[in-house]
């Protein structure tokens, strides 16, 4: 989203005068409830504001809900926390707080995680970055309005249960990546770096089908998102859920196959303090068949595997090959494209943990590789951003401007520090090709008043 003049001058938002003027969280009762991330972007575009302004305006009213050292502003220190603004911890209940007095709904919790705060476990619950379906996007179009339902910030949703395809994270235009949950000036929808609408036909077309198994576990979160309501009382209890899955017949088996769980493990998870995962109680329900408010509740009845034959088992794990593995993994780390850690475990079905400790040599030069592949791209970043400087360098040049580090990022796009530090080289650049005969400034004054003495 472009920012004005007005903008960029620090001033109070103006926000409609009744709360039912500013916004409405969408689908809250269903699997597709809109994440309170969302409802802040969408009350902050409704405002004309950016998304800090707004937050820092509705905080007026609210003593800091954190602390950070001087050098770091109460807006930044805001926007650091906004990655768990959607979880289960307390965090979240801290932007509940101002929340509530900017929408029209009383039932504000269930757009978060908060109502299975004891059930799960917050660690890794939540994605860092954002994720979303172009399909859904587009069919928003005809409904009240965009937004971004709470499913797509689960790091257990994989692909989208409406549609079964795989979630995106980078955006189609740009192909920028890793996009933040809030951007300074994003909207609910909108690339954070472009500003492109990421629900039009060219991001729809080359969607992957998902895998049958991630669908099953994605439709049962979606299930249990649509029962929020029931967990809003706060008094189930995690380990309890864990000790009584563990006596069920067939959990054993699964997290030994599935997650490739060690007996030890099993027992620690039935005799320690671990909250069981997301992820691990949706993969119960979409193997057993069961609703996933039953199982995260304890209440999952036995079954057998001859009730589940014809499920599809692609991600359940057999009997480990290490020497299987160590040359898939060999092809891997030595093959003509560049394939991070996280993506060779991914296709090898293997934890990142297993993988150190069996082939701690692979790894170490998969990361070497990695870092290598990063300083190339960088490098290749920054001649590609100095020509574009240079470009717009000798433009403003020729067109009788004086080229200054402004004008220079209005044009190229580059950040003003990239511009400093190649400004003066750029001025050099001039001298030498006009042989002097510039009225622009390329030594200091004092350089330049002791050749003057010299001659």
């Amino acid at each position: 989203m472009a920012v004005s003049e007005q903008q960029k001058i620090p001033m109070r938002p103006i926000i409609p005068s009744g709360k039912f003027d500013v916004v409405e969280p969408n689908g809250i009762g269903t699997g597709l409830v809109e994440a309170s991330s969302s409802v802040w972007k969408r009350a902050a575009e409704r405002a004309s504001v950016s998304v800090g302004d707004f937050v820092r305006w509705a905080f007026d009213e609210y003593p800091a809900p954190f602390e950070y050292p001087h050098r770091v502003t109460g807006q930044l220190a805001l926007l650091r926390r906004f990655r768990g603004i959607d979880g289960a911890k307390a965090v979240a209940g801290v932007y509940l707080g101002p929340l509530r007095s900017l929408v029209a709904s009383d039932h504000i919790e269930a757009c978060t995680f908060r109502p299975f705060t004891g059930l799960v476990r917050g660690q890794d619950l939540l994605r860092r970055d954002r994720a979303w379906c172009p399909l859904c996007l587009a069919s928003m179009l005809s409904g009240p309005g965009a937004y971004e339902p709470l499913l797509w910030r689960l790091r257990a949703v994989t692909v989208c249960p409406v549609h079964e395809v795989d979630l995106v994270m980078s955006c189609h235009a740009c192909v920028a990546p890793q996009q933040a949950i809030i951007g300074r000036f994003g909207r609910a929808g909108c690339c954070n770096r472009c500003g492109t609408w990421m629900g039009t036909e060219d991001a729809v077309r080359g969607l992957r089908r998902a895998d049958e198994f991630e669908v099953r576990m994605s439709k049962a979160i979606m299930s249990l998102l649509a029962r929020a309501p029931e967990f809003a009382d706060h008094g189930h209890d995690g380990r309890f859920t864990m000790r009584q899955l563990l006596a069920v017949t067939g959990v054993h088996e699964l997290l030994i196959s599935k997650f490739g769980f060690s007996r030890r493990t099993i027992w620690s998870y039935a005799s320690g303090q671990w909250l069981p995962e997301l992820a691990l109680l949706a993969t119960i329900a979409s193997v057993s068949r069961q609703p996933l408010h039953r199982v995260i509740r304890g209440q999952v009845l036995p079954w057998s595997s001859a009730d589940t034959s014809s499920i599809a088992t692609s991600k359940i794990r057999t009997p480990r090959n290490w020497e299987v593995l160590e040359r898939e993994l060999e092809a891997l780390a030595s093959g003509p494209a560049y394939v991070n850690l996280e993506k060779a475990c991914e296709r090898l079905n293997l934890g990142r943990t297993a993988a150190k400790a069996h082939f701690p040599d692979l790894v170490a030069r998969i990361v070497q590789r990695g870092k290598l592949s990063r300083a190339e791209s960088s490098a290749a970043t920054k001649r590609a951003r100095l020509s574009e400087m240079r470009d717009a360098f000798r433009l403003l040049v020729a067109a009788g401007v004086y080229p200054s580090c402004r004008k220079i990022v209005k044009i190229s796009g580059a950040d003003f520090r990239t511009v400093g530090d190649g400004y003066k080289k750029m001025l050099d650049e001039e001298w030498l090709r006009v042989g002097g005969e510039t009225n622009l400034r390329r030594r200091p004054a004092s350089s330049t008043s002791v050749n003057r003495g010299g001659s």
